[in-house]
């Protein structure tokens, strides 16, 4: 694939990986000693990890609306969509090396929060800007959400990414109008 089909394939991949950075570089090395334990991966894997990132909800962003782009003179491709991405920032409490002792788990997730509310604009790779923010979940909803998970309610930090736009692949074929003839005639 080049890197124009790569672009239109991974928005989602690259705001994950862009809030994956700012944590590491938050975080790493005074609070989570090695950038290897923060990753993209759910609360049930049972890697070894300090500091996960999960992707649990995308939604229709519609205050956005964009416009697509002309690729020539005869096509242009359909507008992206606009999507808002939920992330749950949590720490492994069952790291096999130990895990976190309470202490360590207060501090790394006020980092968390620290890093999140320092840095309210994500810049991926592709040069776009994602803005993060926290979520006002309810606490029946986070119960829910991680007895899906099979785990018992952990604290976590819950952010949302938006807008993120994936591009559209599909094309429109337009014709121009090249000349005009209003056939005027003078009397």
């Amino acid at each position: 694939m080049d890197s124009g089909q790569d672009r239109l394939d991974s928005e989602i991949l690259q705001t994950g990986k862009s809030i994956l950075k700012l944590l590491k570089k938050s975080l790493c090395p005074d609070y989570v000693r090695d950038e290897d334990t923060v990753v993209l991966t759910a609360p049930w894997d049972e890697e070894d990890y300090r500091v996960g990132v999960y992707l649990y909800d995308i939604q229709d962003y519609s205050p956005v609306f964009a416009q697509g782009a002309f690729i020539d003179e005869q096509k242009r491709r359909f507008p992206p969509k606009a999507a808002e991405l939920s992330y749950l920032i949590f720490c492994n409490q069952n790291h096999r090396f130990g895990g976190l002792q309470r202490e360590q788990l207060h501090m790394v997730l006020n980092e968390i929060v620290r890093a999140i509310y320092d840095n309210p604009v994500l810049e991926r790779e592709d040069g776009e800007n994602v803005e993060i923010s926290f979520l006002r979940e309810d606490v029946e909803f986070k119960i829910r959400l991680w007895g899906s998970f099979h785990q018992a309610l952990w604290p976590a930090v819950y952010v949302k990414a938006a807008p993120v736009l994936i591009a559209s692949r599909r094309l429109q074929s337009i014709n121009r109008v090249q000349e005009r003839d209003y056939g005027v005639e003078k009397r």
